[in-house]
């Protein structure tokens, strides 16, 4: 499926007109019907506009699930992977990640839905990572602006459990769930939002049992990706 027929099934699920699309996506009608029905080509801007007007992340103009026509929302393929070694899968988790003052952790993290790549933009992507290491979710709060901004979704490296160098991680501490930067400075760990109106804070070595990393941020996604290590 290439993306002008997966931009149609989008809109039409949405029960988004052509001129609407054309109208929200501050474009010409002419092209994006030419789009669709893969007579014309597009520039980065374009699919940027109207994956915003389509209220869904860019790389879901390129995945190749299955859109639901009576729900208007992406559905979890109901076809086995057996056979299909071409297929990268990513579960978006039905969890949010608080940039800012922390959210309360979920004791059951559903799978609400599925992003699949080929395999080849999804190496380009993740690299050599197991698709199973490999979660989405989404960011709320300002703390890391400029770098994650809210309703930002991030890739998130699950196999890393533990700190494992400076970086963006999603954590579990004392009861709350956090994206932040952590960085080690002697035995502490110190937690730092980018965005300058939020302080630092620290986590001493008698506090770290309350610690409990689910994973490191390799990518996030608004418009663009955005590589953090």
């Amino acid at each position: 499926m290439n993306v002008g027929e997966k931009i149609r099934q989008i809109r039409k699920a949405k029960k988004i007109t052509l001129n609407q699309l054309a109208t929200l996506a501050d474009s010409d009608v002419g092209n994006l019907s030419r789009l669709e029905r893969g007579l014309q080509g597009y520039s980065d801007a374009l699919i940027k506009k109207i994956a915003t007007a389509l209220e869904v992340p860019v790389s879901e103009l390129f995945s190749s699930n299955i859109v639901s026509d009576t729900v208007g929302i992406y559905s979890i393929n109901s076809l086995t992977k057996e056979g299909r070694e071409d297929v990268y899968r990513v579960d978006v988790l039905d969890v949010s990640a608080s940039a800012g003052d922390g959210s309360p952790s979920k004791d059951i993290v559903e799978v609400i839905r599925s992003i699949e790549y080929v395999a080849d933009q999804a190496k380009l992507i993740f690299g050599n990572r197991p698709e199973s290491s490999v979660k989405l979710i989404n960011v709320r709060g300002d703390s890391m602006q400029g770098t994650i901004e809210p309703g930002d979704l991030i890739f998130v490296d699950v196999s890393v459990s533990y700190f494992d160098g400076d970086g963006i991680y999603v954590f579990d501490f004392n009861g709350d769930m956090y994206v932040k930067r952590l960085q080690k400075v002697k035995s502490d760990l110190y937690v730092i939002s980018d965005n300058p109106k939020y302080r630092e804070w620290s986590i001493s070595s008698e506090e770290a049992p309350m610690l409990h990393v689910a994973g490191r941020v390799m990518l996030s996604q608004s418009q663009q990706y955005r590589r953090h290590g």
